[in-house]
């Protein structure tokens, strides 16, 4: 997907997260916009609203015909559904600036709102649609105090995605199941939670399989000296691995570094 890099002024072209809504009812996974029962509903002309960097209430407000414009619209879509009307061929008004009623003989089009043309309709409201309901079972249901909205008992959503730890970080709703085997169960005298990840856990060390967690610091091999944990593949590439009872990728060494060809 195109996100803005607002210092170079320029729209580069990233590999979205797993989760990001993508249409309407639809999120990306792996690559593919696919449709998900619990993806958010929204709008596909308008997915992400307003672009941040334009003043569209100042822009449209001093000339609603604005709304028009192809370009007008993409930047602006949120405020100017906002200032629509139900008029076929005149939904946000005049299309020229500075409209009379002496317009109303030759550019009733152009001057829609002036000159009251147009024809009225009446507008559709798409229902919210129904959302599955999640599996339960035969135990109470027990929230996770650290995988929020997964339930005791939920199953994994997508078990193509549930291969390995970084998930569990980006998007643990669609894996509830295979996350809650990387928290430990503490109980109490009232109820059994689980606490967030243990010191043993994938956030302080790589597994194998591993992805990079912020692709854009995964540059330099300096990164893996310090935060090694945000780009476990990157730093797998140029760390031996050594075989051990946890099968854990051993810690950035100089003794393990390997110089990659170019």
């Amino acid at each position: 997907m195109l996100c803005a890099d607002v210092l170079r002024g320029l729209c580069i072209l990233q590999i979205a997260l797993i989760g990001t809504s993508c249409g309407d009812g639809k999120v990306c996974i792996n690559g593919h916009c696919v449709s998900d029962p619990y993806a958010p509903q929204l709008d596909e002309n308008c997915a992400f609203g307003d672009r941040p960097s334009y003043s569209c209430s100042l822009f449209i407000n001093d000339f609603m015909g604005n709304c028009y414009s192809t370009l007008g619209y993409r930047a602006c879509c949120d405020t100017c559904n906002n200032v629509s009307r139900p008029v076929k061929g005149c939904e946000y008004g005049d299309r020229i600036i500075d409209c009379t009623k002496d317009h109303c003989l030759n550019s009733q089009v152009d001057c829609c709102g002036t000159c009251n043309y147009g024809t009225p309709f009446t507008p559709t409201y798409s229902t919210r649609r129904s959302t599955p309901k999640r599996s339960t079972t035969v135990n109470p249901l027990v929230l996770f105090t650290s995988i929020k909205d997964c339930e005791q008992g939920d199953q994994d959503l997508r078990p193509e995605l549930c291969t390995n730890f970084s998930v569990c970080l980006i998007q643990p709703t669609q894996c509830c199941h295979y996350c809650s085997s990387y928290y430990t169960s503490a109980t109490t005298s009232t109820t059994t939670t689980r606490p967030l990840i243990p010191s043993t856990s994938p956030k302080t060390k790589c597994e194998p399989g591993d992805l990079d967690l912020r692709r854009e610091l995964c540059t330099n091999t300096s990164v893996c000296q310090t935060k090694s944990s945000l780009c476990c593949h990157y730093c797998s590439l140029h760390y031996k691995s050594a075989n051990t009872s946890t099968t854990q990728l051993t810690s950035p060494t100089v003794g393990n570094f390997v110089t990659k060809c170019v």
